[in-house]
C-alpha cells in the first residue's frame, strides 16, 4: 500500500473491502468464533444480559437470533444483546496488541450482519480477521497513552471501528462506502475504564457491536461521514488522545494484507473467567499448589509481582460482587487455593463470602515489578511466592498463561465451549452446536449455525 498516495481512511477502507485473509488466519478466527459463541451462551443467563434484553426488547420480528434464548430481533439489537452476553462473565478472549477483548464485539456484529444478508460462515471468518487487523493497527498508533493514561476501554473505543469493519465486509460495502462506515463508527466509539467491575463493562462490548453494525448499514444506504473523521485535526485519533499522530497510522497500514497480526500475535482464549491480568499468577499458583500439596490453612502469605499495567486493572482489593471479584488479585488468588481451578461458579456470592477465602485474601499482596514491563507483552509476566506456616517458601515465574496462542488444545477449547454452552442449551444441543462451529468455514448460510444456538 502506497502511503504517499493513500489517505488513512482510504487505506483502511480498501483493505476492509478487498483484503484476502489466508486459510491459517481464518482458522484462528474459527477458534475465536467458537469460543465467543460459547461465552455468549454462558453469559445469556447473567443479570447484565437479562436486563439488557428487558430494556431493548426481543419482539421476534427481526431476522437475527439472540443466542442462548428462544428469541429473535433486529440486527442492531441482536448485536447489542449478544455482545453484552459475550462479555458478561469476562470469560471472552483478549488481544495483547489491541489491549482489547476483540471477539465480544467482532463476532456479534459479524454474525448479525451475516444473518441479515444470509451470508456464509466463511464470510464471517474473513470479516473477523479484517476487523481484528484494523483494531491492531489502530492500537499500534493509539497506545499506550489511549488505554494506560487516558482511561479509554479499548474493547469499545477501538472495538467499535473493528466491528464496523467486520460488518462492512459481510455486507460487501465497497471502499467508498466503507470509508463512511468507519467515519460514522469513529463518532460512535466510547468506553471508560472507570466502569470496569460493573455491568457497564459488558455493555461496552454490546454497544461496540451495535454501533459498528449500525455504521456499516447506514453507510450502505448512502449515509456519509467526513473523510478525515479518523485522522483530522479534530478527528478520532486526536480526540482519543492517540500516542502517535495520523502519519504513524498511515505507516502502520503499509503491511496490511501482507502481514497478519492474528497469526503473529494471535487471540488469547481465557481458561479462567476473570480479568486476563489474573491468569499468569493463577497458572503459577495452581501449579505450586499441585506440586507442593499445600492447603489454605497452611498459607502464611502470598506475594504476587506483576507488570505496571496490572494494578490499574485489578482495582478491587476487597470485592463484594462477582464483577468486582473478577478484577481482584486477592480474591482470585485466595479462591484458587481454596477451590482450585476457577470456574464460573467460583465467582458466585457464597464463594466470595466464604470464610476461608475472606481470611486468605488479607494475606495476599500484589506489587508492580517494573522489570516485567519490558520482559513481554502487557499482562503476561508474573512471579508468585507462597510463604507457608512451616517456614518454607515456594515460588515460580510465569511468562504468559494457558490459553495463549500456541498453548490451547482442541480438547481445552471443546471442554470450555461445552461447559459454557450448557448454561443455556442441553448437553445434546451443545454437542451439535460445537460440531457446527467446528465446520463454520463450510457453512453456506450462517443461519444454520445460529439456529443451533437457541434454547
Amino acid at each position: 500500500m502506497d502511503v504517499a498516495t493513500t489517505s488513512v481512511t482510504a487505506g483502511l477502507s480498501e483493505f476492509v473491502s478487498t483484503g484476502a485473509p489466508p486459510l491459517d488466519a481464518r482458522q484462528r478466527a474459527a477458534v475465536a468464533v467458537c469460543d465467543t459463541v460459547g461465552v455468549i451462551l454462558a453469559g445469556a443467563p447473567e443479570a447484565a444480559a437479562r436486563i439488557a434484553r428487558t430494556v431493548v426488547g426481543a419482539d421476534g420480528l427481526g431476522p437475527c437470533r439472540i443466542l442462548g434464548t428462544s428469541s429473535s430481533t433486529s440486527a442492531a439489537d441482536a448485536a447489542l444483546l449478544n455482545g453484552v452476553a459475550a462479555h458478561a462473565l469476562d470469560f471472552d478472549d483478549m488481544c495483547f496488541v489491541s489491549l482489547a477483548h476483540p471477539s465480544c464485539a467482532l463476532v456479534p456484529a459479524a454474525l448479525a450482519a451475516a444473518e441479515l444478508v444470509e451470508a456464509s460462515g466463511r464470510s464471517v471468518l474473513d470479516a473477523y480477521v479484517i476487523g481484528f487487523e484494523i483494531e491492531c493497527r489502530l492500537d499500534a498508533t493509539m497506545n499506550p497513552r489511549h488505554y494506560h493514561e487516558r482511561g479509554w476501554h479499548c474493547t469499545s473505543s477501538i472495538g467499535t471501528l473493528g466491528a464496523a469493519a467486520a460488518a462492512a465486509r459481510v455486507l460487501r460495502l465497497d471502499a467508498a462506502a466503507t470509508a463512511h462506515a468507519l467515519g460514522i463508527a469513529a463518532s460512535s466509539a466510547c468506553g471508560l475504564k472507570e466502569n470496569i467491575g460493573t455491568m457497564v463493562k459488558p455493555l461496552h462490548a454490546g454497544l461496540a457491536a451495535r454501533n459498528g453494525l449500525l455504521a456499516a448499514r447506514l453507510a450502505k444506504e448512502g449515509f456519509t461521514a467526513s473523510e478525515h473523521a479518523i485522522d483530522g485535526a479534530q478527528g478520532y485519533l486526536a480526540a482519543m488522545d492517540s500516542e502517535r499522530p495520523a502519519a504513524a497510522l498511515a505507516e502502520a497500514l503499509t503491511d496490511l494484507d501482507s502481514r497478519w497480526e492474528i497469526l503473529d500475535t494471535g487471540v488469547t482464549v481465557k481458561l479462567y473467567p476473570s480479568c486476563a491480568a489474573t491468569h499468569p499468577p493463577l497458572d503459577v499458583l495452581l501449579d505450586l499448589k499441585r506440586r507442593h500439596g499445600f492447603t489454605a490453612d497452611e498459607v502464611e502469605a502470598i506475594d504476587v509481582e506483576v507488570d505496571s499495567m496490572t494494578p490499574r486493572l485489578l482495582i478491587h482489593a476487597r470485592p463484594t460482587s462477582a464483577l468486582e471479584a473478577k478484577f481482584s488479585m486477592p480474591f482470585c488468588a485466595a479462591a484458587a487455593i481454596v477451590f482450585g481451578h476457577p470456574t464460573i461458579d467460583t465467582f458466585d456470592l457464597p464463594r466470595i463470602r466464604d470464610e476461608r477465602v475472606q481470611a486468605l485474601m488479607t494475606r495476599v499482596t500484589m506489587r508492580a515489578n517494573p522489570a516485567f514491563d519490558t520482559a513481554g507483552p502487557p499482562l503476561s509476566q508474573a512471579r508468585v511466592s507462597v510463604r507457608l506456616r512451616d517456614g518454607r517458601t515456594v515460588a515460580d515465574r510465569a511468562d504468559g498463561a494457558r490459553g495463549y496462542p500456541g498453548r490451547l488444545s482442541d480438547e481445552e477449547l471443546a471442554a470450555k465451549f461445552l461447559g459454557c454452552a450448557q448454561r443455556s442449551l442441553t448437553s445434546a444441543a451443545s454437542d451439535r452446536a460445537l460440531a457446527a462451529l467446528r465446520a463454520i468455514d463450510d457453512a453456506a448460510d450462517v443461519r444454520t449455525l445460529t439456529a443451533l444456538c437457541v434454547s
